[in-house]
C-alpha cells in the first residue's frame, strides 16, 4: 500500500490510521451504527442478523480510514517546512474531539432513558444515567447516601478516565462514591452480589448508573429484586431494557412466542443471556437438553451456574428421552412456572424444538 516502507513512514502512517480511526469510528457508532441497531430491533432483526450489519459497517470503516491514513500519510510526506506539520496536527485534533464525545455521557446516552427506583426494608435503589458534576450536586442535597458505580476500568479507553472524573467530582460534592464494577457479559461478575448483600444491610438511598444505561443497570436491578423478598418496584426497568417481544431470533435460531410472556427459543449465548434474560424481564427457564448427553452436559452446567447465581428459576426436561405421557405432563408443568417464561433446546430447527412446540400446542388446545 505504500512503497518503500520505512520506520518514520510507517509511524506516520499508524499515527493518522489510529487517530483518524478513532474520529471516524465515533461517528459511525453514534451515527449509522445506532440508526441501523434501533431500526433492526424495531424491525425484530435477529441479534446474530444485527452483528452482521455491524460488522459490515466495521468493515467499510477499516477501509475507509486505511485509505484516509494513506492519503494523509503522502500528503504529510510532500509537504514542505512547517507545513508538515499541519496534517498530523489535524489528526490529533479529531482525536481530541472524539475522545471529548465520549467524555461528555449526555452526547452518547440514549435520550429516551428514563430513571426508575426500587424500595427495600430500610433501602431505595435509583438507576439512571452517568451523573454529572451537577447532578452529583443535586444527589446530594437530596440526601442520597451514596452513588454506585457500575463503570468498569476494562472498559477501555473512556470507562477509567469517565470513573476517575466521577470519583473527583463526587468528592467535591461531598456524597460517597461505591464502585462496583460490572462487566457488560455474562460471566466475570462474581464479586457483585456481595456488594449487594452490604448495600441492603447497610440501607439507605443509593443512585446506580453504568455508562449507557442498557444492561448492567437492568442486570444489577434483577440481581438486588432476587436477593430481597420485600421489594417494591416502580416504573420500568431503567434504560429500555432489552425484551424478546422485541427480536424474532437468537443467533442458533428463530424465537416461537408460545403465549403471552411464554417463548421457545435455542440456547442464548453469553450476550443474549445478559442482555434478555437476566434483566429483569424472564422470571424462569426450562431446558431440554439432556445431562446423560455428554454434548449437552457442559452446556447444562454452565447454565445451572447462571441462575443459579442470578438466582433465576431453571429446570431441566431430557425431552428426546421421555415417553409421550411424560413429554404431556412435562409441558403443564412449564406451564404452571411463573411468567415470563422461557423454554429452549440448543437450536430452533430440529426434531426436538418442533416436538415440543407441538405437544405445547396440542396440550394448550384441551
Amino acid at each position: 500500500m505504500i512503497k518503500n516502507i520505512s520506520a518514520k513512514r510507517a509511524a506516520l502512517f499508524l499515527w493518522h490510521w489510529l487517530l483518524t480511526g478513532f474520529f471516524l469510528g465515533t461517528l459511525t457508532l453514534t451515527g449509522p451504527v445506532r440508526w441501523a441497531t434501533n431500526y433492526t430491533r424495531g424491525a425484530g432483526w435477529s441479534p446474530a442478523a444485527e452483528k452482521l450489519l455491524v460488522l459490515a459497517f466495521i468493515g467499510a470503516l477499516a477501509a475507509v480510514s486505511l485509505l484516509l491514513a494513506r492519503l494523509l500519510t503522502l500528503r504529510t510526506e510532500a509537504a514542505a517546512g512547517r507545513r508538515r506539520y499541519a496534517l498530523p496536527g489535524l489528526s490529533l485534533a479529531l482525536f481530541a474531539v472524539a475522545l471529548g464525545a465520549w467524555m461528555n455521557p449526555k452526547l452518547m446516552i440514549d435520550s429516551g432513558m428514563k430513571t426508575s427506583s426500587d424500595a427495600y426494608a430500610g433501602a431505595e435503589f435509583v438507576f439512571g444515567p452517568y451523573p454529572e458534576a451537577a447532578r452529583l450536586a443535586e444527589l446530594k442535597s437530596e440526601g442520597y447516601t451514596g452513588v454506585v458505580s457500575l463503570l468498569s476500568r476494562a472498559v477501555v479507553p473512556f470507562e477509567p478516565m469517565l470513573l476517575n472524573t466521577e470519583i473527583a467530582a463526587a468528592g467535591e460534592a461531598g456524597v460517597e462514591l461505591i464502585h462496583i464494577p460490572m462487566l457488560p457479559w455474562v460471566s466475570s461478575n462474581d464479586h457483585v452480589e456481595a456488594r449487594l448483600k452490604e448495600l441492603l444491610a447497610r440501607g439507605g438511598r443509593y443512585y446506580v448508573h453504568c455508562y449507557l444505561g442498557k444492561d448492567r443497570v437492568n442486570v444489577f436491578r434483577s440481581m438486588l429484586v432476587s436477593l430481597s423478598e420485600d421489594a417494591r418496584v416502580s416504573g420500568a426497568p431503567p434504560g429500555s431494557a432489552r425484551s424478546l417481544r422485541d427480536i424474532k431470533s437468537f443467533e442458533r435460531g428463530e424465537i416461537t412466542a408460545l403465549a403471552p410472556d411464554v417463548f421457545f427459543t435455542p440456547y442464548p449465548t453469553d450476550e443474549e443471556y445478559f442482555g434478555y434474560l437476566l434483566n429483569g424481564t424472564v422470571k424462569s427457564v426450562a431446558s431440554l437438553l439432556n445431562p446423560d448427553n455428554p454434548e449437552d452436559l457442559p452446556w447444562i452446567k454452565k447454565e445451572e451456574a447462571i441462575a443459579a447465581k442470578h438466582r433465576l428459576t431453571l429446570v431441566n426436561y431430557p425431552w428426546n428421552t421421555m415417553e409421550k405421557a411424560e413429554k404431556e405432563k412435562a409441558v403443564k408443568e412449564i406451564s404452571a412456572m411463573e411468567k415470563p417464561l422461557v423454554i429452549h433446546a440448543f437450536i430452533s430447527r430440529s426434531g426436538e424444538s418442533s416436538d415440543f412446540v407441538e405437544t405445547y400446542r396440542r396440550g394448550k388446545q384441551r
